[in-house]
């Protein structure tokens, strides 16, 4: 039988390219990952975003709260919706089938409050523009009082077992402009000016700031304190005898203010 020579090389391109096709296919090891996204009461969550964080891909959820989406083995899948809190999910690398089943339910983000309250603060839109900008999130000494783990993540995308839950936008904007928070807020200052001012009076006696500088009331002394420069910081690091000099440079000047604010006009 007489062979055709190109033939022969177009079926061995097309056997390499099969080939080569399969090794790629075998290498990356992906497999099909169909979900179903649902909220904590069942039910489904239409329009859920579904990402393939590893290689920048994605769909949402359809109308019965499903989707469907490629991954291989070590990438990692994230399923959020505004207003809840994300799922992050990283693929085994030990799978063996092509095809499986996820049932994502996710947590909501946001706080039930007893009733909207209408109040005309901020006042203007550069007010409230200025109060946004200026929130913090928790500090460095709380975050480092949870004693979370020291394990650099490995990806930027990873949530390793025991990180830190920050608060969403919703939880943020109801801590810094709810009115509870507002009252926790003038508590905490009050706290505060309490706090410094006795810390103060076990330095320096009440009695020896009446007599030399007439500071008698509380407010004199929060006002003097203010005056000075002295906060609970300095109290707690400095040495008394700086504390007692500190009062000794600014105190006359303050009791001089005071008395000319108290002159009669």
């Amino acid at each position: 039988m007489k062979i055709n020579p190109m033939s022969l090389l177009r079926s061995l391109i097309i056997l390499i390219i099969i080939v080569s096709f399969s090794g790629t296919v075998n290498s990356q090891n992906y497999l099909m990952i169909k979900g179903s996204v649902f909220n904590l009461r069942g039910e489904s969550m239409v329009g859920a975003h579904a990402i393939n964080l590893t290689r920048n891909y994605g769909t949402f959820t359809d109308f019965s709260g499903q989707f469907s989406l490629i991954l291989a083995k070590n990438d990692s899948l994230k399923v959020s919706m505004i207003g809840y809190k994300p799922f992050i999910f990283k693929i085994p690398e030990n799978l063996n089938a092509l095809n499986y089943s996820l049932n994502i339910t996710l947590l909501t983000d946001t706080l039930i409050i007893s009733g909207p309250e209408i109040r005309p603060y901020p006042a203007t839109y550069p007010e409230f523009r200025q109060e946004f900008i200026t929130m913090r999130t928790p500090e460095e000494k709380i975050i480092k009082a949870m004693n979370l783990p020291t394990k650099p993540f490995r990806k930027k995308y990873e949530n390793p077992e025991g990180g830190l839950l920050l608060p969403g936008p919703f939880s943020l904007i109801y801590d810094n402009f709810s009115k509870e928070a507002k009252q926790k807020k003038k508590m905490a200052a009050i706290y505060s000016k309490n706090n410094l001012r006795k810390k103060f009076l076990e330095v320096i006696l009440l009695e020896t700031l009446t007599i030399r500088y007439q500071c008698e009331t509380d407010e004199d002394i929060d006002d003097l304190l203010q005056f000075c420069g002295i906060d609970l910081q300095m109290l707690r690091f400095s040495p008394q005898y700086i504390i007692a000099k500190r009062i000794d440079e600014c105190g006359p000047e303050w009791q001089r203010k005071k008395n000319e604010v108290l002159k009669p006009q």
